[in-house]
This record gives structure tokens, sequence and C-alpha cells, in this order.
């Protein structure tokens, strides 16, 4: 029976993990050619920072907003809903790159992935045993994000290749393939959630504090950024352009969580999450203070893989933790990360606009990392 269970728990998180992947597409492709090709298509340095962010600044209301109306009887539809929505917006890219349409896009997207999210992360938890909470995450990371190694790869190759719209076109008709993972791994039944619950209502404020910095720093400060910064290397142009340079850096980012989140999520179970997080920060903001120093371009990609390997293993034993306190603590949790991650690329590309220097927008994150240990420490486990 427990094997069965094991079988049947993991066959809906390969399912729901790679629905998500196709979902990403539209979102991750954005990443790896607006800070390269904005200027092409008639945007503004800080343009880019609000299109960057605003998916992440509606989803401090929507996050709350799926976790009160995702109840058992509207779960299926409002899943699919959502990512049927996620594939209209990676359209709307591809029909026009005009800034407040973009910005409309991008918000809608926002709404999308707070419902595929929230519902997904919570019914892949299902039954799972406090020791085991940081390897299923990163089994769910690990299946989810191979749609961003697409988009940010891939989507870089066609955008450079075929043009900004037709490219995009194409991943927008690919991602279509998520509705029907979607509604062959999402389970029927009582409402879902993790097995044991630590608290229902109240999230401790360290763990708050870091969905803050990973989201500010990860997703903001650095994948907001990265292509301005190896556009300094490489120029924009050329066989191996920047974007597409960028797109596979990143890409190798989100393909650590596909081939070692889970290894990582079992070291934080194994190690404790205080202890796995002091650790992950600690190298990880060294590696980006190393990376803003404008080092040979060799040494700046080995720092920020370093980094992404760090991310990989906080993100796994983080999100893991909160999940285990409830819908509504998980929620805030997520809110926390989305704020940090809606404020790091607006911050980071201030930094461009004021400072005409990228890499001083991963050394601020860098310095936001080191300084996170301070609340990784107040961490129980």
């Amino acid at each position: 029976m427990k094997t069965a269970n094991w079988i049947q728990r993991n066959r809906s998180v390969a399912f729901i993990g790679s629905a998500t992947a196709f979902s990403l597409l539209g979102d991750q492709v954005l990443y790896a050619v607006l800070p390269v090709y904005y200027q092409s298509l008639h945007l503004t340095p800080i343009q880019v920072g609000i299109v960057l962010s605003a998916n992440r600044w509606i989803r401090l209301l929507t996050n709350e907003l799926a976790h009160r109306v995702a109840t058992p009887d509207r779960e299926r539809p409002l899943f699919l809903g959502a990512f049927a929505l996620g594939a209209i917006t990676t359209l709307a890219y591809a029909l026009t790159t005009h800034f407040w349409l973009l910005l409309a896009a991008r918000l809608a997207w926002g709404l999308a992935w707070s419902f595929i999210r929230h519902i997904g992360v919570q019914n892949v938890m299902v039954d799972i045993a406090g020791n085991r909470v940081g390897r299923a995450m990163g089994l769910y990371n690990g299946f989810s994000r191979a749609g961003s190694v697409v988009g940010l790869l891939g989507g870089a190759v066609l955008v450079d290749l075929f043009g900004f719209s037709a490219g995009v076109l194409m991943l927008a008709v690919v991602s279509l393939v998520s509705l029907p993972l979607a509604a062959k791994g999402l389970r029927s039944g009582d409402r879902v959630g993790p097995s044991v619950v630590v608290s229902a209502s109240v999230l401790p404020g360290a763990l708050l504090v870091l969905g803050f910095v990973l989201g500010a720093v990860g997703p903001g400060f650095v994948m907001g950024t990265l292509g301005a910064s190896i556009a300094g290397y490489v120029g924009t142009g050329g066989l191996f352009s920047a974007a597409t340079l960028t797109g596979l850096l990143l890409g190798i980012r989100y393909l650590m969580d596909t081939a070692v989140a889970p290894w990582l999520g079992g070291a934080t179970d194994r190690w404790g999450v205080r202890r796995a997080s002091v650790v992950y920060l600690g190298v990880g903001g060294l590696a980006l203070v190393m990376a803003s120093s404008t080092p040979p371009l060799g040494l700046f990609v080995l720092a920020i893989i370093l980094f992404f390997v760090c991310g990989t293993g906080l993100q796994a034993g983080v999100a893991g933790t909160a999940s285990r306190h409830g819908s509504a603590a998980f929620a805030r949790y997520l809110t926390a990360s989305d704020f940090g991650s809606a404020c790091g690329p607006l911050l980071g590309w201030l930094v461009v606009a004021w400072l005409t220097d990228p890499g001083l927008s991963l050394g601020l994150g860098g310095i936001l990392y080191v300084l996170a240990i301070l609340a990784a420490t107040k961490l129980r486990g």
C-alpha cells in the first residue's frame, strides 16, 4: 500500500509539475530577451523593470484570492482556467509590444500564476511526512522548471532566429499542452494540503523575511538584470548574442532544479532547514558579490552558477517548510516572496538607469543574501 501511494503521489507531481513547466514558457522568455531587445521593442529601461515586476505586484492581492476561492468543488475549473489564461497571456506578448498592453498581459499572468502555484503546490504536498518536505518540493520544482529551461534558452534562440513576435507565438502554441497535463495530475477528493499542519494561521517571521529575500534576489536582481550584465561582456549581436547567452545561463539555473533539486531538498531534510539555509545563503551571497566586481567572463559565469545552486537548495527547503503551515499561511509566504520579486526587477533597473552599471544590482542582491542569514538562524529544525 505504501508503495502504491508513493507511485500515485509522484505521478501527480510529475503531471502537475510538467503542466506548470509548459505554462512558464511565455513568462520566462521575457527575462532572456527584454533586457537585451528592449530598445528595438521601443521600451525604456524603467518600462522593462515595470513589465518584469508587474506580475509579482498583482500577486500581492491574488495569492490571498487563490487561497480563499480554491475550494474543493472549484479547484479543477480554476486550475484549468489558470493554465488557459497563461497561454492567452503568452499569445498577447506575441501580438503586441506596446507597453500598456504588455503591462495588462503581465497582470493577467500574475493572476493565473497565483492559482497555478497555490493549487499545484498544495496538491502535491498531500501526505508528505515532515522529513520528506524538501525532497517533495525539489521533485516538483525539478519538473516545473524544465519549462523555464526551454523558455529561457529555447525562447531566446527562437527570438534571435525569427524575431520577437514569431518566436513568442511559437511558445504560446506549445504552452497549450499544459491543459491536458493539469487535468491528468489534479487529484479529486478532500481539500488538498499537507498531511500535518504546523500552524494553520501563524507563519514565523523568519520565513516571511526569507520569502521576501529569495524573491527579491533570484527572480528580481539577478534574473531581471543578468542580460544587461552579459551584454557588457559580449555585446548584443553576433552568433552568440547576449540574449542567447543569458538564456543559456538562466536555463542552467533551472536545469539544476530539474537535475539536482530533489537531492538538494533531501540534503536539507537531513541537515535541517536552519543549517542548510545558513550555508546556502552565505555561499550564494558571496558568489553574487564576486560576480558584481566584473571579473573575467568565465569567473562571472561560475559565480552565477554557484549562486543558482544555492538558490535551488533554498527554494526546496524554505518553500517546503512554509507549506507545512497550511494553506492560509502558505499564501502569506508566497505573498512575501512575490513582494520581493516585484521589488527586485524594478530596483535593479533603477540601478541600471541611474548608475549605468548592472553589476551593482548583483552586488546589492549578494549583500541582501548575506544579511538574510540572521533570519535563517531563527528557523526551527
